[in-house]
């Protein structure tokens, strides 16, 4: 009966790692609107499609990390039972994938606002040099805005 209850407990533990991602999302997207408050940006649906896309890249990865450590909590089990090891049956990986996301999501939060307008500041930049190389033929100019625009959607992918 102890292994079933000590189980159990990991099956708990397992499920409060695995939701404790889904509260630093959740602080980062509050942290992300109330920084395009301040810039006076109107909030659309990008935002949330990012949210959206960023929880399944992350629990895509947390997903396998708990599929490796229920073969290294099986295994130890194993040897606790029938060879007498006393290792504790721990998700150490998946905690350790929990941890580099609210890593990722604390510096994304402390990110400052202005540093989001670099970054975009510095994609107008490479819009308008890529616009300098074609300056002859104004349907040059315009297939370059539309060849950049198109860069920048798969980069955001």
């Amino acid at each position: 009966m102890k292994g079933i209850d000590e189980l159990f407990i990991v099956a708990w533990m397992l499920f409060g790692i695995l939701l404790t991602p889904l509260f630093f999302i959740a602080f980062d997207l509050w942290a992300g609107i109330r920084k395009a408050k301040q810039r006076s940006e109107k909030i659309s649906s990008d935002g949330w499609k990012r949210t959206v896309n960023k929880v399944a890249r992350y629990y895509n990865a947390l997903l396998a990390l708990v599929v490796v450590d229920c073969m290294q909590m099986a295994g130890v089990w194993y040897l606790d039972n029938y060879y007498d090891y006393h290792i504790p049956i721990f998700p150490f990986i998946t905690l350790l994938g929990a941890f580099g996301v609210a890593a990722i999501e604390v510096k994304s939060i402390y990110e400052k606002a202005d540093e989001k307008e670099r970054k975009e500041m510095k994609q107008v930049a490479a819009l308008a040099t890529e616009i300098a190389k074609h300056k002859a033929d104004p349907t040059e100019i315009a297939q370059a805005v539309v060849e950049y625009m198109n860069k920048s959607k798969e980069v955001q992918k």
